[in-house]
């Protein structure tokens, strides 16, 4: 009889450690967010953008081919790599 008590117990605590350890884990990926969020950022809108167009520039000014399709930012593609592109 005692051993039912026991594994009573075992599955109570057990259920009760779990959901502590889940709730131990959404509060830190909150606090983690928190943190991040009020860091400051020095990127300005658009940072990876201009990024990736000087590489392209770069990589095109040294005879390379880029993976990248040019994108003139109105959303349409050029008439060239149409084929590939998707039109929005």
């Amino acid at each position: 009889m005692l051993d039912v008590f026991r594994l009573a117990w075992f599955a109570v605590r057990t259920f009760f450690g779990v959901i502590a350890l889940v709730l131990a884990l959404y509060a830190a990926l909150w606090l983690f967010v928190k943190i991040l969020s009020a860091a400051p950022s020095n990127d300005e809108p658009g940072a990876a953008l201009r990024s990736v167009e000087s590489y392209n520039s770069q990589a095109a000014s040294r005879g390379r081919a880029t993976a990248a399709v040019p994108h003139d930012r109105s959303g349409t593609c050029p008439e060239s790599r149409s084929a590939r592109c998707e039109q929005p």
